[in-house]
């Protein structure tokens, strides 16, 4: 799939809402709640796109995950169209 705007995106998966099983919430007074494990499942509820990247040409392949957190841009310059990829498509 690469190409020149997002030369490091090689795939794209799409999860549809019928891969992702529901699950059904109770709520029992007076229990304390762990809120990661409520975001954890509530993100188990929405699709997900897995976005498969490869920096195999880069100079920058042996920390991919620095380069596609960007964290300093001259460093990990070649993750920035990872994050373009990400922002373009952005779904509310």
């Amino acid at each position: 799939m690469g190409n020149n705007k997002y030369p490091h995106v090689v795939y794209i998966e799409d999860e549809t809402f019928e891969d992702t099983p529901p699950q059904v919430f109770s709520h029992v007074e007076h229990q304390e709640i762990d809120y990661e494990e409520v975001m954890v499942r509530g993100l188990t509820q929405v699709a997900w796109e897995r976005v498969h990247v490869s920096f195999h040409k880069s100079k920058q392949r042996f920390v991919a995950h620095n380069t596609i957190q960007v964290k300093s841009y001259w460093l990990n310059s070649d993750g920035a169209d990872v994050i373009f990829h990400m922002i373009d498509h952005f779904l509310l």
